[in-house]
């Protein structure tokens, strides 16, 4: 890794654990997936939904079970089905959260059931006068969390990356 001008020494440790860590985490859920494959094939040998085997004097709970996955086509059903298609289709949290922005206005009769307050949309309510800043008071908590992650810069980055090093020189 080379050394940005003006990182830190500890910085610069701290993220080559942090890449190397990575890496072993990628190394150790792939390794768990394939362990998982061959224990689930002696479990379903078995014939049983839990084990209790003792390993290294502890004794180890062992679940398996088996699910089918069903994927259909949904274009051609959709089209051999025409306006009955609708007698078999449920909510599917995944295409909600795709189309929300096309059908928001559609939860407003049930959003007391499945809403939540959201930041931005109580700044505006009290910017438009629908509700007060005072109704909030020891109604919520503000708290500040810090997100980190470090991956490998893409070819795509390389313009973040030309700007930050033009900042790094301007800043020596």
């Amino acid at each position: 890794m080379d050394k940005a001008p003006g990182l830190p020494s500890e910085i610069e440790s701290a993220l080559k654990r942090y890449v190397e860590i990575q890496h072993e985490e990628q190394r150790l859920k792939q390794e768990k997936t394939d362990l998982q494959v061959e224990i689930g094939g002696y479990m379903a040998g078995l014939d049983k939904k839990y084990w209790y085997p003792i390993i290294d004097g502890q004794t180890l709970k062992v679940r398996y079970r088996e699910t089918s996955v069903i994927e259909y086509d949904e274009a051609v059903l959709r089209d051999r089905l025409g306006e009955r298609y609708s007698a078999i289709l449920a909510p599917d949290l995944r295409k909600i959260r795709l189309h929300l922005s096309e059908i928001d206005s559609l939860f407003t009769p049930v959003l007391s059931l499945v809403g939540t307050p959201e930041p931005e949309k109580v700044r505006s309510a009290i910017e438009t006068g629908i509700v007060n800043k005072g109704e909030f008071a020891g109604a919520f908590k503000k708290t500040v969390k810090r997100y980190v992650g470090v991956s490998k810069a893409r070819s795509g980055d390389r313009a973040d990356i030309a700007d930050e090093e033009q900042d790094n020189a301007s800043t020596d």
